[in-house]
């Protein structure tokens, strides 16, 4: 039997590492909830992490970052809410700069559809512990005062303006409001077809990295190469297009 091991690559989804917004506490208004009688919520409470783009970046605005990225967030919030795809560029651009000053490699930035996929995979061959010790501080400072609320803000914007706590949900919600797929799809049915693609085994057969991927991407039972899949993809579970990521050796 093989099976093709995607967790001997070091990667790290950026969003997740470093909590970004809702996954501590966006205030009061994060208990918003929708009614649950939808079918296609699979008996899901549709939980939402605020009320409004707008209330999600007020719920952050006194957070330590750059004055950059302030200033991007207050524009913001002075447009419902909805990030320029130019303050969102100049964001990731400012990361990278903050990386290459503290001494390391520029740091890859792959789109997808405009959106940069938030998934990282480092390669620390050489690397002694205590250096990726100091690169993960690092790279944290770094995203964090000068990234991190635009890109969860834009993200949420593209992928997920309903705000939905749930990514499982937040991904049928993409896939349903564009038409993606049948109006009778659930997260029920989307976890399934999830786990098929997660856990798909290969019984004897020698296959790529490639190979590998393309097979597992049929579990879905949409269709996974079509652009604006990809969009919702990219803005709620990159870990589906993991490798896809190209490799980052931050220390050369």
């Amino acid at each position: 039997m093989m099976r093709y091991d995607r967790d001997s690559r070091c990667l790290v989804t950026i969003f997740m590492l470093f909590c970004m917004l809702c996954a501590g506490g966006c205030g009061a208004e994060s208990a918003n909830k929708q009614p649950s009688d939808d079918a296609w919520l699979s008996g899901e409470s549709g939980e939402r992490s605020a009320s409004s783009l707008q209330a999600s970046i007020q719920s952050v605005m006194d957070e330590p970052m750059e004055d950059s990225q302030r200033a991007m967030l207050k524009r913001a919030l002075n447009h419902g809410g909805k990030v320029s795809h130019a303050d969102y560029l100049s964001a990731w651009n400012s990361y990278k700069q903050c990386m290459v000053h503290k001494g390391y490699t520029e740091p890859p930035l792959q789109t997808v559809n405009g959106v940069v996929v938030s998934l990282v995979h480092f390669n620390f061959s050489g690397v002694s512990e205590e250096q990726q010790m100091k690169f993960h501080h690092d790279f944290g400072a770094c995203f964090d005062r000068n990234v991190m609320y635009v890109e969860s803000s834009y993200r949420d914007d593209v992928a997920n303006p309903e705000l939905y706590r749930d990514l499982d949900v937040a991904m049928v919600d993409c896939l349903r409001r564009h038409e993606l797929v049948p109006v009778e799809y659930t997260v029920a049915q989307y976890r399934k077809e999830s786990d098929a693609f997660t856990n798909m085994t290969f019984d004897g057969e020698q296959l790529t990295q490639q190979q590998a991927y393309a097979r597992r991407r049929k579990a879905y039972s949409f269709d996974f190469g079509n652009p604006q899949v990809r969009t919702c993809v990219v803005g709620i579970n990159p870990n589906a297009i993991a490798d896809e990521i190209e490799e980052w050796k931050p220390l050369g």
